[in-house]
């Protein structure tokens, strides 16, 4: 028995598994909560990579590099 990857799923079968994971949620009724994602970005001088949280609703965040002391806002 040979353990690989499984096949790719198409956008129709992570919809569907979505929508169920969604419906099976409301039947519990549980809550589902948004919170700050975590990027990793590169330093624009110095090249060195820094984890940083991006709050909800927002696409860029200002950081400090952690190499070089940089202060820089995430693409």
């Amino acid at each position: 028995m040979k353990y690989g990857k499984a096949a790719p799923l198409t956008k129709e079968e992570l919809r569907a598994q979505s929508e169920r994971a969604m419906k099976e949620a409301m039947e519990r009724k549980l809550t589902i909560t948004q919170v700050d994602s975590r990027k990793e970005v590169q330093c624009g001088k110095c090249g060195g990579k820094t984890k940083i949280n991006i709050e909800i609703g927002k696409t860029r965040a200002k950081f400090t590099c952690k190499e070089c002391g940089v202060e820089q806002t995430s693409l």
